[in-house]
């Protein structure tokens, strides 16, 4: 108990000191970790995708920021170098974790189709047989999406495109 009373007394020293930077991944890598909601804020060609922690923004660059924008609304978290202070913390993302949309864990990966279904090449490993989908979803074959479904894990409920096939 009270192990866990230092922590969050820890804890709430930290915020009431101001923002810290992303913490440090648990590997020991040197890597950081934000975790939040994405936003993107402003308009093209000038906006800017954030991961929207509890400490505050933390604004993503590199490769991946467009395909972690894509997601906006989304629940991510983006692993990589961080810079900046208190004030204004940047992270360059290379990976991510897109842990809920609406509320709903996604299932990642590339889009295909085999005789005639659409299936999911997932990024965690393995094959998701689809049920559902529209005309519009055929279209982005190849592409790399993220699909929520209902309980019984293939019945798509939503979905949207992060990287465009291709790319």
């Amino acid at each position: 108990m009270n192990r866990w009373l230092l922590l969050v007394t820890a804890a709430l020293g930290m915020a009431a000191c101001g923002r810290e930077p992303p913490s440090p991944d648990a590997s020991g890598s040197g890597e950081r970790v934000a975790g939040g909601t994405i936003r993107q804020v402003g308009s093209a060609p000038n906006a800017t995708t954030r991961i929207e922690t509890g400490a505050g923004p933390v604004v993503v660059i590199g490769p991946l920021a467009l395909e972690i924008a894509r997601a906006a609304g989304a629940v991510a978290r983006v692993t990589g170098p961080a810079t900046g202070d208190s004030a204004a913390v940047t992270i360059r993302a290379e990976a991510y974790h897109l842990m809920s949309v609406d509320g709903i864990s996604p299932l990642v990966g590339v889009l295909a189709l085999d005789a005639g279904s659409l299936v999911l090449a997932a990024d965690s490993g393995g094959r998701v047989d689809l049920i559902g989908g529209s005309a519009r979803m055929r279209e982005a074959v190849g592409s790399k999406v993220w699909v929520t479904t209902r309980d019984d894990g293939r019945s798509i409920v939503r979905w949207g495109i992060l990287r465009e096939r291709g790319y």
